[in-house]
């Protein structure tokens, strides 16, 4: 896709003619997103071993939320419209592809809050780890936590945000990107499931995935792309960590 640089220095993504529909309206007005879905299949079996490794050897806590936005990070590096946010009814704002930014729920006992990771694609799988758990104890202490939607030369800068209801051990679940933003990347919990491998029923410790995105913005070329090298890099931790 064509990630073009303003005047200003700013990238963005103008939609072509065959995206465009006449009733499309501005998305600070009456705007809603036409959402579509995909669905992944993940083997974290890999990701857990690698994980337990590395915990041991650096004796430091590692989660899977930590592997799972890296993991998102290095991929969104070939797709940034999926961080993009609106401007007008035909340009999206993206980041700089080597500056990923990425936030997500947090949910300490009975306080909310938000975690937030600046560039993320540039941070290491312990760097993004201490940061979340420097953000969680945050949020523990904090009465009142805000969305983290941080502003920048008076703008809303372009994230990606994961939920993850697997943490709450749901299977499957589904929502729509906030009106201003392209996508939203849904976590589902990690189950031990019988799978085919090999001619072999074995079983792995597997994860879905599910990419909500406004089809207004994009084909489902992109998303469907995002997804399959998201899962490359969460099956092959040794490579993406």
């Amino acid at each position: 896709m064509n990630i073009e640089r303003d005047e200003a220095g700013r990238y963005y993504y103008r939609l072509p003619r065959s995206l465009l529909s006449e009733d499309l309206k501005h998305p600070y007005a009456d705007y809603h997103p036409r959402p579509t879905y995909g669905s992944i299949s993940i083997d974290m079996t890999d990701a857990d071993a690698y994980k337990r490794t590395l915990e041991e050897d650096k004796k430091i806590r590692i989660t899977f939320t930590s592997m799972i936005i890296k993991s998102a990070a290095e991929a969104l590096k070939d797709f940034p419209i999926l961080c993009g946010v609106w401007e007008g009814k035909d340009r999206i704002r993206c980041p700089d592809p080597m500056k990923i930014d990425i936030v997500g729920p947090v949910q300490i006992e009975e306080k909310g809050g938000f975690f937030l990771i600046e560039e993320a694609n540039r941070k290491t799988l312990i760097e993004i780890s201490e940061e979340l758990r420097s953000q969680a104890d945050k949020v523990r202490l904090e009465k009142k936590v805000g969305y983290p939607w941080p502003r920048e030369r008076g703008e809303l800068r372009p994230l990606f945000e994961i939920t993850n209801p697997g943490m709450m051990r749901v299977e499957s679940a589904f929502t729509v990107p906030r009106p201003i933003a392209t996508s939203l990347l849904i976590i589902c919990t990690i189950e031990e499931k019988p799978i085919v491998r090999n001619g072999q029923i074995v079983v792995r410790k597997m994860m879905n995935a599910i990419l909500s995105i406004d089809h207004y913005a994009m084909l489902a070329k992109i998303p469907l792309s995002f997804l399959n090298k998201f899962k490359r890099n969460l099956e092959n931790p040794s490579l993406t960590f």
